[in-house]
């Protein structure tokens, strides 16, 4: 097997973990779109309710309400802290995703020119090939 095909093989391995890198990081976005759903949500069911507050409400239905809007700020916390937690891990990933590409190009460089060295040794041999043909057909003529 030639340099530049078990290159290859090195280069494939690289840019299959750069493509794994680059799908953690859009876990990232799909985290921070949650956060925002829930916070919309939050926003949607105080507009909701917020004729009904004016009103006036039963005890019950208040409580209920309350403890409902504090699930949610629990829950929009949470998710706050496991997106900065993302983030952080996000951070990471991007700069390991930039030295496995900074690898993987290194790599494609060094097989670029191993495919010319092989290829010079190939015209080489060629050469050498049709010097001796002509070699013999002057001893032959």
């Amino acid at each position: 097997m030639k340099k530049s095909q078990r290159l290859q093989i090195i280069i494939d391995l690289k840019a299959r973990e750069e493509k794994n890198t680059l799908e953690a990081l859009g876990l990232g976005q799909s985290q921070k779109q949650q956060l925002n759903n829930l916070k919309n949500y939050r926003q949607d069911y105080l507009n909701k309710n917020a004729s009904q507050l004016e009103k006036g409400l039963s005890v019950l239905r208040l409580i209920e309400f309350k403890v409902f809007l504090e699930k949610m700020d629990k829950a929009i916390e949470g998710e706050k802290q496991a997106l900065e937690r993302l983030e952080s891990r996000v951070n990471e990933l991007r700069q390991q995703w930039e030295q496995a590409h900074l690898k993987t190009k290194n790599i494609a460089k060094i097989q670029s020119k191993a495919k010319v060295a092989e290829q010079k040794v190939i015209e080489k041999k060629e050469q050498l090939e049709t010097d001796e043909r002509a070699a013999r057909r002057k001893i032959l003529a």
